[in-house]
Formats: C-alpha cells, structure tokens, sequence
C-alpha cells in the first residue's frame, strides 16, 4: 500500500470536516494554493457522475456530465483550488417525463503522484452539502460541450484505452450515489 499524498489527505479532512454533523448549508472549506500546473478545465470521470467537460475562462468554469439517463450542468467560479458551482440536471427515468434538480457544490482540486483529482461534495437547492461527495479523476482527453459547433475535434480519447465510465450504475435517482470504486484510494 502507498501513502498518501498530504494535499489528499487534507483535502480529504477538509470535506470530512465540512459534511460532519452537517444536512445542508454551505460547505466550510477555504480555497488554499492551486497546485502546479492544476486547472479545473479538462474532461474528468466520475464514479458518480460519469463524464464531465468542463472549460475554465479565467475563475469562471462551465461543464456539463453525463452518465446513463443522467445529463447536467455546472457553474462556478474558482478561487485558488477552490471551486464553489451550481448544479442543475434533466434525468429521464421515463421517456418523455424528465426530472430536473438544481444545487449547489464544491470541489477541491488536489494532486498526487497519479495525477490531478477532483474531491468536492454536493447538495439540493442552495445547500452545498448535505447530498453526498461528488470526486473525479483528470484524464488526458479533450472537452466537449453541447455547445460546440464541430464535436469532430473535441473529446478524442488521447489516451491508449477505453474511455470509461468508472463505477457501476447509479439507481437511486439522487446526485452523490456512489457506483464502485472511484480510484481515490482511502479517502
């Protein structure tokens, strides 16, 4: 077994310590140093969420998800390795009946010897916890955005293998359940 990285392991503290004893509400984290070379652009998977592209434009971030029936949004501002976002999401368990859902989040950037990785939390309505972690792991392929006029350049896995989604399928029809093992180690 490795150890751990110190920036995971506070980070790991630090959402701990945010979602303790807590149903909802804002999160109590500070944003802390970007780590070198870190953005939250890129496309990250998910064990929960699947698939997400985001863009960054200075602190202002954009990205959207997918997994299974699950499609969605996120805005948010970044402050050092602090993201704060909102949420919202069309998920269609029955054809032509979807369901929307909005909240609010955050998420810690933090690296290790694997790479960048997101560890963060999220919740319903303007509660930025309270609804479950929300991680994902960087990866090397390009964003894209529903939004794009030519998807024909964007999102080529650059990588050698298969995309992915990680995790197993979510069925409870909430944000944060868990799929399997989201490849962040023993946080």
């Amino acid at each position: 077994m490795r150890p751990l990285n110190r920036s995971i392991v506070s980070a790991a503290l630090l959402v701990l310590v945010a979602s303790c004893g807590a149903s909802g509400g804002r999160a109590n984290v500070s944003p802390g140093v970007m780590p070198e070379g870190g953005s939250f652009g890129g496309v990250w998977n998910s064990p929960q969420y699947g698939r997400m592209d985001m863009v960054q434009n200075g602190a202002t971030i954009v990205g959207e998800y997918t997994k299974n029936e699950r499609s969605g949004r996120i805005e948010g501002t970044a402050q050092g390795d602090l993201m704060r976002f909102t949420w919202s999401e069309r998920r269609e368990l029955v054809a032509g009946v979807p369901r929307l859902n909005r909240g609010r989040g955050y998420f810690r950037l933090v690296k290790d010897a694997e790479g960048f990785k997101l560890i963060g939390e999220w919740g319903h309505d303007d509660d930025e916890t309270g609804g479950g972690p929300w991680n994902a792991i960087h990866t090397r392929w390009r964003p894209r955005m529903s939004t794009d006029s030519d998807n024909s350049s964007g999102g080529e896995n650059s990588d050698s293998g298969d995309e992915g989604e990680g995790g197993g399928p979510d069925e409870t029809g909430e944000p944060g359940d868990s799929g399997g093992d989201d490849g962040l180690g023993d946080l």
